[in-house]
């Protein structure tokens, strides 16, 4: 779709009887409404005039008669698109060429050329408002004629936009922008300009999977690892985005796949993420130590357990990743993968022998993690079956059995038969104050006193002040007195109400 068009339906937004005539190229009755004095500079909802519509349709002859009767060659809709912009985005060389006929000033703003002679301010490197010239939109819809005839005509081709993109950053990600590309480059386009996030048009191919463009760019001198304002590099976006034959012609040309990118990342951290085991086994061929962690001490083993991916974890487990590493919140990848709830993940690595029992920093175990994101209880299952301990607590005093309170999941309170003890913190004291749907947390504490269960009349007035934030809690009188059932109706749960009492 080209960018002069927004919308996708350009049409129907149309008004006016001497536009809707420009469809069907009747340049007669377009003749005949100007003679009944039709408005030549009549524009419609977007402040496109008839002269934008001709020229995106490429209707040539309709272009040359508004010209004639005074049609101005450089208005700009509300985007700032002027009809060299829409001739451009559309292809219609022969437009193109008109208006570069008229007498295009290359350097001059429109702006300035106001009130001088009509055909002399088609400014060819004037930006409409996302500050693209019109070579920048021709490289973008791939229309590469077009960009060969403004660059003959002395655009130029390292002018940036808004975010600091220029025309070449456009070719390298477009979809029919190789042509194009190699027109830029064989006329002096700089192949390591950067924009403003600090990506360079070698990203941009990384980004979108052109892998034969980034070969054009590395043969014209491109820096191989680059890196953006996140200090990724061109492998880590191909990593990321799961371009294998990308990976190829950037690792063959000496690419560093053991360089740092966001968080101190690698690429194979990435593709292990994204769940791109065929980048993963490429990388992986590469040869560096998988075991070395990221800056908050994650291993690419810790990436594939988070993103779920059992191929990618296998193929790590099978290298001999270690899958008892601890990160830096003492965290294994079985805490990520019980986390994010990836039962096949889970259950390679518990088979491979990681600890189901490892406590992190803040004393949870894996159990304590899928107690709040297992809904349906499968990943709680096979912990439990794998002698997880639900009644190991954190190091704030609460178990698996609270976590799954606090976040409402009903199907995982058959941990709480597995309790031969219960605290005076129970997990119904957890479910009234926590966050989830009142009807949700009306199943919940049901659910809980249907297990015969004594909830804890009277917590602590600090432990609730740090857990609920309540405005019924900030008057220090009342902390020794609130309930559970206090904060159920002072939090407007009506079903937790209707349940506990």
């Amino acid at each position: 779709m080209s960018p002069f068009c927004t919308s996708g339906v350009p049409f129907p937004a149309l008004g006016g009887s001497c536009k809707q005539q420009l469809f069907s190229v009747h340049s007669e009755m377009v003749k005949l409404l100007l003679s009944r004095g039709a408005n030549i500079n009549a524009f419609d909802k977007k402040d496109r005039r008839a002269i934008h519509w001709a020229a995106y349709m490429g209707h040539i002859e309709v272009v040359k008669l508004l010209v004639a009767h005074g049609a101005e060659v450089t208005c700009k809709d509300k985007k700032s698109y002027t009809p060299l912009h829409a001739a451009a985005s559309s292809g219609m060389i022969s437009v193109v060429k008109y208006l570069l006929d008229l007498g295009v000033d290359v350097g001059a703003p429109a702006e300035q050329c106001k009130g001088t002679e009509r055909l002399c301010v088609c400014a060819m490197n004037e930006p409409n408002a996302y500050g693209n010239t019109p070579l920048h939109v021709a490289c973008y819809n791939g229309q590469d004629v077009v960009v060969n005839e403004l660059i003959d005509c002395g655009a130029n081709v390292n002018q940036k936009n808004e975010k600091g993109f220029t025309p070449l950053h456009f070719a390298a990600a477009s979809t029919h922008g190789a042509l194009c590309l190699e027109l830029l480059v064989g006329n002096g386009a700089d192949v390591n300009m950067k924009s403003k996030d600090g990506k360079t048009p070698l990203h941009m191919t990384a980004l979108h999977g052109r892998f034969s463009r980034s070969q054009t760019i590395i043969q014209s001198g491109a820096v191989i690892d680059c890196e953006d304002k996140n200090g990724n590099t061109p492998l880590h976006i191909a990593a990321r985005y799961g371009h294998e034959l990308l990976i190829n012609t950037l690792i063959t040309s000496g690419a560093d796949t053991a360089k740092r990118g966001i968080h101190g990342m690698f690429p194979l951290h990435l593709a292990a993420l994204s769940g791109f085991s065929d980048c993963c086994r490429k990388l992986l061929s590469s040869g560096f130590d998988i075991d070395t962690p990221d800056d908050f001490g994650r291993t690419c083993l810790h990436a594939a357990a988070a993103g779920g991916n059992l191929e990618c974890l296998n193929l790590l487990l099978n290298t001999g990743a270690d899958f008892n590493k601890k990160d830096k919140f003492g965290r294994s990848p079985l805490h990520y993968a019980a986390a994010n709830c990836n039962y096949q993940c889970l259950f390679a690595l518990v088979g491979s022998g990681a600890s189901v029992n490892d406590l992190d920093e803040r004393g949870c175990t894996p159990l304590h993690y899928a107690a709040t994101s297992d809904t349906d209880g499968k990943c709680l299952e096979y912990l439990l079956r794998n002698d997880a301990n639900p009644g190991i607590r954190d190091k704030q005093g609460y178990n698996a059995v609270h976590y799954s309170a606090a976040y409402g999941h009903r199907l995982c309170l058959q941990l709480e038969r597995r309790e031969e003890k219960i605290a005076s913190e129970t997990p119904l004291d957890v479910v009234s104050i926590s966050q989830c749907a009142p009807t949700v947390q009306g199943i919940v504490i049901t659910y809980l006193l249907s297990l015969e269960l004594k909830p804890s009349l009277h917590m602590p007035g600090d432990k609730l002040m740090e857990t609920s934030g309540t405005d019924m809690l900030n008057d220090s009188d009342n902390r020794a007195t609130i309930s559970p059932l206090h904060l159920a109706v002072s939090t407007a749960f009506t079903a937790s109400v209707m349940a506990a009492s």
